[in-house]
């Protein structure tokens, strides 16, 4: 084969793998949740024997109730899991949290209609302030951390909540019949930020068995991306689903992650019954940046969950003009049956606010995978994981030693300093092999046009004088393979960290966002690092030329590529590598003084065969 079409062949080749990556890495498919297990869940503080059906999927019709004794399931054509919740017109309880949240109650129906996070605002001007208001999380038709009855055939009326300070309300409701005394009790939880207790306590009132079963607890709507209404998000932008804490039959474990095809086009019947009865530990709604989660306290956990995608409505509840979708999920809880008399208690923890790694990891459950921070390829590793929260604690300890105007911009130039060192006699040994192989370029292309008839001499040949001058023609991809899970550890860290929103440096307003500046040309955005960092990789190659001018071509082409490629990424990303660059520059020359030093070591070139070259 041509030589230079061999090497034309082969820097095609990387470019497509570079682009695939990245494609996969921004558009791949989603883990799937596994079919459910059959799990026995037990609710200890109910005595009763269980009643069938309880975990059923939404529409799934229950076995005849006997007359008097147990109310009838609303049937399939009845219940709408995207039905809107009842609403009262009177004034929301504030549960407050100081510094965190304030969340707006319904005092009627229970549930939290939003939350306002304190410390995080919608969007950054362009001028570096905070703009638009503070993030408000939540839906009023879908009011996070109620308790929906109607699937099991109660309904409950409005009562009176009472606040007994501002940081917990109890609310008591009765069934139509008056059968049923429903206490649900929201209390902020003071050893946690950003967190909620909620108790559930449910009476049967009669004086006959009574069936609790089918009951849900909403953990509210979220959109994909919270940012300037209106804005359609950008490529990386759009992410966030319904996540789901399986529990395995060994008491493991196992999460299970929705996105938004799956919630919205790849949902079917079947799907949805497999849902409903897969025992679970806990369940999330999460965007790119932020949550809502509850947790089960209680033995056994829940029974299932109901995930879907909801239309497009705003904060205040009025649908959006883009038809925006929202992520969508409501737990199930075990089902019961209450003896005359008999009490049963469900206790919940409840998380509203950002994604961040050190809270999810501590909630345990392995919460913190739907940050998918310990990804690499298309699989999950635990110690992926643990290298990427390694240099998220490093960015952020950096960039407390700066002002907070461009602390993490230095994070960010600071990590790549570190794993520059890190790499760098790895780095060293590749340079002085790569300037050894140019030293041969000469000798190989003799030794092609001698034995360009025989391939097998050729080849034997070259090997011959790559060990006798100590060359290895993998020295200038080790480095570049060794790095590959630093470079996937900290993309997981720039694509995910909340620390990263609204962080500004120099000309980048946010450096989880393309750093656009505040005019285009052309109605085309002006992003300065990408084309710095396009710059560098020219300049880089110029200071490494190929022996084959068809190759150099080649390589400066992939200058434009990653120009093109990395000019929607976040100013993170796209500032790791134009740093990277520069120091890889700088190594280069520095490298170069001190090989200048060997010139008789390093000029003399060790000929094995006696043929003069």
């Amino acid at each position: 084969m041509n030589p230079k079409k061999y090497d034309l062949v082969t820097v095609l080749g990387v470019t497509g793998c570079v682009l695939s990556f990245f494609l996969i890495l921004f558009f791949g498919p989603k883990g799937q949740p596994p079919s459910p297990q059959p799990v026995t869940v037990s609710q200890s503080a109910v005595p009763a024997e269980p009643v069938p059906g309880g975990a059923d999927a939404p529409g799934l019709s229950l076995p005849p109730a006997a007359p008097g004794s147990l109310p009838a399931a609303v049937p399939a054509a009845a219940y709408d899991p995207l039905r809107p919740a009842p609403s009262s017109a009177l004034e929301r309880l504030q549960l407050r949290q100081e510094g965190d949240f304030s969340a707006a109650l319904d005092p009627a129906y229970g549930g939290i209609d939003q939350l306002i996070l304190d410390q995080h605002s919608l969007r950054k001007s362009r001028n570096g302030d905070d703009n638009g208001g503070p993030v408000v999380l939540g839906q009023p038709e879908y009011p996070f951390l109620r308790l929906l009855t109607e699937v099991g055939g109660w309904t409950l009326e409005p009562g009176s909540a009472e606040r007994q300070n501002d940081q917990s309300i109890i609310l008591e409701q009765k069934s139509s019949d008056g059968n049923l005394l429903v206490q649900q009790r929201w209390a902020v939880d003071q050893e946690n930020s950003y967190a909620i207790k909620y108790t559930i306590s449910i009476r049967n009132l009669a004086e006959r068995p009574l069936a609790v079963q089918n009951f849900r607890v909403e953990c509210g709507a979220l959109p994909p991306l919270l940012s300037e209404p209106g804005k359609k998000a950008g490529m990386g932008e759009s992410s966030g689903g319904v996540a789901y804490g399986q529990l395995l039959p060994d008491g493991r474990i196992a999460p299970a992650a929705l996105n938004i095809k799956d919630l919205s086009k790849k949902m079917t019947q079947e799907k949805l019954a497999a849902c409903a009865a897969q025992p679970g530990a806990w369940l999330s709604v999460h965007s790119k940046y932020f949550l809502l989660y509850i947790k089960a306290d209680f033995e056994g956990g829940f029974s299932g969950y109901e995930p879907n995608a909801t239309p497009g409505v705003t904060a205040e509840g009025l649908v959006s003009s883009n038809g925006q979708l929202r992520y969508h999920a409501r737990a199930i809880l075990p089902a019961s049956t209450l003896a005359a008399g008999q009490e049963v208690q469900y206790q919940l923890s409840a998380y509203s606010g950002p994604k961040d790694i050190k809270r999810l990891h501590a909630m345990g459950g392995r919460l913190d995978s739907i940050m998918e921070m310990d990804r690499f390829f298309f699989w999950n590793f635990a110690w992926m994981g643990w290298l990427s929260r390694a240099l998220l604690a490093a960015m952020v300890w950096i960039s407390k030693l700066f002002p907070v105007s461009i602390g993490y911009g230095m994070g960010v130039v600071g990590v790549t300093l570190l794993v520059k060192i890190l790499f760098w006699p790895l780095n060293h040994r590749s340079t002085v092999s790569m300037r050894r192989m140019s030293a041969l370029s000469p000798y190989l292309k003799e030794l092609r046009e001698k034995y360009k008839e025989d391939p097998q001499k050729m080849y034997r040949k070259q090997q011959e004088l790559f060990k006798a001058n100590h060359v290895s023609q993998l020295g200038g991809c080790m480095p570049m393979l060794c790095q590959i899970p630093v470079f996937f550890a900290l993309f997981n860290t720039f694509r995910n960290a909340i620390e990263l929103r609204h962080a500004g440096f120099l000309w980048a307003v946010d450096l989880s966002m393309p750093d656009d500046l505040f005019f285009s040309l052309f109605g085309l955005p002006i992003r300065p690092l990408a084309l710095l960092m396009g710059l560098t990789m020219y300049f880089q190659q110029k200071l490494t030329p190929s022996a084959d001018p068809q190759q150099a071509k080649m390589m400066n082409m992939m200058s434009l590529v990653f120009i093109f490629f990395f000019y929607g990424m976040p100013s993170a990303l796209t500032l790791y590598m134009t740093v990277n660059q520069v120091l890889s520059i700088a190594q280069m020359l520095v490298i170069r003084k001190l090989e200048s030093k060997k010139d008789s070591a390093e000029k003399t070139v060790v000929i094995p065969w006696e043929t003069k070259a």
